[in-house]
């Protein structure tokens, strides 16, 4: 391993001790990037849900009936996340 260097004195730690040596305090270690995207949910899930929800309900709405825009509009929101998601973890 390569050696890092401490946040609180500015020392160089080697790679195999996790307290600096100067110092005493914890190494922070930067992690290997995933290669199957990020854990958990995008934090602008909501926010598409909603601006897709809208858009697409509101044109359903004027289009047909309100009884059609609703169901529209949630699927339209899913539609939508699903897309950010799937963005997301093809790169």
């Amino acid at each position: 391993m390569s050696s890092v260097l401490c946040l609180s004195c500015g020392e160089m730690v080697p790679g195999e001790n996790v307290r600096c040596e100067n110092c005493g305090a914890a190494v922070v270690r930067s992690r290997a990037p995933n290669s199957g995207g990020g854990a958990g949910i995008h934090p602008m899930a909501p926010v598409v849900f909603v601006v897709a929800a809208l858009a697409i309900g509101g044109a359903g709405t004027l289009a047909v009936s309100l009884a059609l825009g609703i169901p529209l509009g949630l699927m339209g929101g899913g539609i939508g996340v699903w897309m950010l998601e799937r963005g997301r973890r093809l790169r």
